[in-house]
């Protein structure tokens, strides 16, 4: 998703919010960001194994292009775009968040249960898996599926100078382990970046678990993203 300020809030500027996604679905992110008065878009990126990596990073790059170049017709700030996915989608804007430059760079980056680091990922199994296998190709643990595994990894491209990040994960992930988000936490902030983590005790994968416990987690993200982004120059 990209996400934006909308001028008629505090802010004398815009901001949007893109949320990447799978398919066309509702969130329980639309409803909040459009009352805190947000430009928001919504990615659907195509799908593997017909189209295999990179074409959804590809995807998300094409959409933050496109959002820039029409901004102001949703009275958004281009240079005030949030990146936020979920699961495979939190990957995505991950990856994209720490490689992008010029037309895709972007002000914020808004993980949710995101696996990072494939290798790692993979490692906590310890097997491909389907979706490993559908989206990169592989079908065996050698030397070059590792590489590979390393090269459609955001913690890859880790470096200084990147946009603010806000993890969102569960302690009780079963599909991406938390593990995931602190060790990514651990070395972005180690580079003199600024990397926040929210955590969902005993949160289970999906945020839709989350709402009756811990609805909290919304209201987190819309200060974070007030704050944030209006703090881009």
């Amino acid at each position: 998703m990209v996400v934006g300020r909308s001028r008629r809030s505090f802010s004398s500027t815009a901001v949007a919010s893109l949320k990447v996604t799978r398919r066309a679905t509702s969130s329980p992110l639309f409803e909040p960001l459009t009352r805190a008065n947000f430009a928001w878009f919504t990615i659907n990126y195509r799908l593997a194994p017909q189209h295999q990596w990179p074409a959804c990073a590809d995807d998300v790059e094409r959409a933050i292009r496109w959002v820039k170049a029409h901004a102001k017709e949703y009275k958004a700030d281009p240079k005030r775009i949030a990146l936020i996915g979920e699961s495979a989608g939190g990957h995505l804007v991950s990856y994209i968040g720490v490689r992008g430059v010029g037309e895709t760079s972007v002000a914020a980056v808004v993980p949710f249960y995101a696996p990072h680091d494939l290798e790692l990922q993979v490692k906590s199994r310890p097997a491909l898996g389907g979706s490993m296998t559908a989206l990169l190709g592989l079908t065996e643990l050698n030397d070059g599926a590792w590489k590979t595994l390393r090269a459609a990894s955001a913690t890859t491209y880790l470096h200084k100078g990147l946009p603010p990040f806000l993890l969102i994960h569960g302690t009780k992930d079963e599909a991406v382990p938390y593990e995931q988000s602190v060790k990514f936490q651990e070395r972005t902030k180690s580079l003199g970046n600024r990397c926040d983590l929210h955590t969902i005790p005993d949160g289970g994968h999906g945020m839709g678990g989350w709402e009756k416990a811990h609805p909290e987690y919304v209201s987190k993200l819309i200060e974070w993203l007030r704050l944030t982004l209006n703090a881009t120059k």
